[in-house]
This record gives structure tokens, sequence and C-alpha cells, in this order.
């Protein structure tokens, strides 16, 4: 135990105190802060125009129009005041240029068969002028369906939706809010970048080793099993400091930027990220690391580690590659299974949790089955830890890698 203690230490000690892990630490969560009150000054000291002047600009009120194809005969006297008909064209953009109506609508001879209406205005109102010509398509309706009233009614409405929530445990989710998936995927790519950073710290670090002639030495001194644990734990505790600190410190960030940034006052993030965070990050960093740690007693240099580093990562991308179904449909069968699985369930549950709550039981067997894992690959890997694999210069195969884990030399 003392010797797993020294190597620990030592591992910890040597990290922590270099300058890009400092400046890694420190600098990412201090310039999101800076840049929340940068803007936050530049707000204070420029506001930005109102985006109801932008989107609605002050015009006339009366809208006018010209019917070339003899469609619109009658104008309601509801809409005597907001529209008004020109004879041809010329007087319309001649009213138009005087700023007597806001827009002209020309409607062509044959609108029957082609639907044309040409726009003409000086300043476009993006809330009333896209995708629509009201008042002059009403009256269109109008002229051609008056005598039917019921059928005028029902191509002006063509639905009359009633919209009715099933009643559950927990609030209907709105799918068309960008934050219903912003949240979740942002979560998703924390776990992901975190879990697979800290795991590859441990591949790297252990190839170095080997190609500084550090192991050598290292061998004469403890035994490759205590070794090994040392790395996990001392590396692994690195990872979580860092995780916990960007963790909080977006949490924080979140609260002061929502005062800034309106789109983000409505984010929030689930009490049970953090608490159920650091336990999955241990659990799914436990294992891959020590997959990680059996690639790196093998291979000579991290470059000959290329091929299987693809192969222990690739349930991590998984998540990634499933993740609309993840947030859309957290309870489908597929989505719960991907975060019950061991080697997907670190990324995948953390995705559901952030979309949906989870029930407790499905959290709890997760965890449990990361943690049979963690140690039932831990112990695979404990025999790939011999002196013959840690000094040798062999390159890198499946079936090597395979004959490893399987405790054959």
């Amino acid at each position: 135990m003392k010797k797993i203690w020294l190597v620990l230490s030592h591992e910890i000690e040597t990290i922590v105190r270099s300058r890009s892990f400092i400046l890694t630490l420190i600098l990412v969560p201090l310039v999101g802060f800076l840049v929340v009150f940068i803007v936050g000054i530049l707000q204070r000291n420029n506001p930005s125009p109102d985006l109801t002047s932008l989107l609605l600009p002050e015009r006339p009120p009366v809208k006018g129009f010209v019917d070339y194809s003899g469609i619109i005969l009658e104008v309601p006297e509801e809409l005597g005041e907001i529209v008004r008909a020109y004879p041809n064209e010329s007087d319309g953009l001649q009213a138009l240029k005087e700023g007597q109506i806001a827009v002209l609508y020309v409607v062509s001879r044959d609108y029957l068969e082609t639907g044309k209406i040409d726009l003409f205005a000086q300043q476009i109102n993006l809330l009333e002028d896209s995708g629509n010509a009201y008042p002059v398509d009403w009256l269109i309706h109008y002229n051609l369906l008056k005598d039917k009233p019921q059928l005028l009614d029902r191509v002006v409405q063509p639905l009359n939706l009633k919209v009715e929530f099933i009643a559950t445990e927990k609030p209907p989710r709105d799918p068309n809010d960008m934050l219903t998936f912003f949240v979740p995927y942002g979560i998703t790519l924390f776990f992901y970048v975190f879990i697979l950073g800290s795991a590859s710290l441990l591949l790297s670090n252990i190839t170095t080793e080997k190609q500084n002639r550090v192991m050598e030495i290292l061998l004469t001194s403890v035994t490759p099993s205590q070794m090994m644990t040392g790395k996990i734990i001392g590396l692994g505790s690195v990872g979580l400091l860092q995780m916990v600190v960007w963790l909080v410190s977006a949490l924080i960030l979140l609260q002061f930027s929502g005062r800034t940034f309106t789109a983000l006052q409505g984010i929030q993030i689930p009490p049970a990220i953090i608490g159920w965070g650091v336990l999955y990050f241990i659990l799914g960093y436990t294992i891959f690391a020590g997959l990680m740690a059996g690639i790196g007693a093998l291979v000579p240099n991290l470059r000959e580690a290329s091929q299987a580093t693809f192969l222990v990562i690739l349930p991590l991308i998984i998540p990634l590659m499933f993740i609309s179904l993840l947030i859309n449909r957290p309870d489908a069968a597929l989505s719960i299974g991907l975060s019950l699985f061991p080697l997907t369930s670190p990324v995948a549950m953390m995705t559901r949790l952030a979309a949906t709550p989870v029930p407790i039981w499905q959290l709890g067997l997760a965890a449990v089955l990361q943690a049979l894992t963690a140690v039932f690959i831990i112990r695979l890997v404990s025999g790939m830890f011999r002196a013959q694999n840690l000094l040798s210069g062999q390159s890198f195969s499946i079936k090597v890698f395979l004959q490893a884990l399987a405790g054959r030399s």
C-alpha cells in the first residue's frame, strides 16, 4: 500500500505542478467569466437596439393592392380602414412613395393558374410580410367563397387544433425549445471529453515513461500491479479535480451569464448531475483508464497505440451517434439499454439525466454494473503489467492484445 501511495502521490504532484495543468484549470473558467463581464459592460455602455423596432418598423397602418385578376370585387366594411384598392400599379407605387400605405400588393392576371402576387415596400416587416399577403389573400378567399361561408372558414382556418398533454410525474418537454437539446448535448460532450481525456492521459504517461527508460527504474522498486494502481488513482484524482472545478465554475457562470445573455436565462442544470456525475466519472474513468493502461503496457510508443485506442473509445462514441434519441426519447428501450451497458453508460446516462428524471433504480443499477466491469477489467489488465510487456519494444497487434488480456504470453 505504501508503494502504491508513493506512485499515486508522484503522479499527482508531477501533473499539478505542471504549468500547463494550472493554466488549463484556472484560465478556462476565468476566460468564461471575463467574456461575460466584458459583454455586460459593453451592453450597459452601448445598449443594443430594441428588437421589436427592428422586426416591427413604424409604417402606415393601411396596405394597398392592385387586382389585375378581377377576383376582388368586394371589400368588407371591417377591412375598409386597413386596405385600399388602386386601379393600376403606377398609382399604387406613387401612394407607397408618399407614405400613404405600408406596402403594395399586385395580384397578377393569371393568379388562378400561378398564384403570383408581387409585393412592393419601402420597409419590410419580417413578422407581417414573410410568407403571407394579408389582407389581400383573405380578400381573394372571401370573394371566391363568400357564398360558401363554412368552406371559407375552413380555408382561412383549416385547423382548430386542441393540444392536450397526458398527465405525468414530470412536466412535458418542449421539443422545439433550443434549451431542451442544448443542455443535454453540452453535458454529453462535457463527460465524454473528461473521461476520454483523463484515460488517454494514462496511456500517454505510460508510453512516455517506456520511451524515456523511466519504466525500467520504476520496476526496480515497485511491482507492475502496484505501479498500475497508483497511476490510475493518481491521474484519476487529477482528472476529477479538474472536472469538479470546471463543473462548479460552469454552474456559477450560468447564474451570471443569464443576466447578460437573455437566451441563457432558461438554462438549468439538474442538481443530480453533480452527485451522479462525480460517481459516473470515477467509474467510467476507471474502466477506460484500465483499458488504456493495458494498451500502454504493450505498445513501444504512442503512435503504435492508435489502432487499439479507437477500439477502446468506440463505446464512448456510440452515445454521441445516438444523442438525438437519448435527448428526444430518453425513455426508449435503446436509450435505457445504452445507459445501462457499462461501456456506454458513463456518457449515455448523463445525457438521459440531463434530459429527463431517471428512475433511481436505473441509476443505481448502472453504477453497480460499471463498478463490476471496472473490477473485472482491472483484474484482466493487471496480467498485462508484467515486466516482459512493459520493457519490450514489440509492435502492437490485436492478436497480442487479446492474448495478453486473456493472461497468455
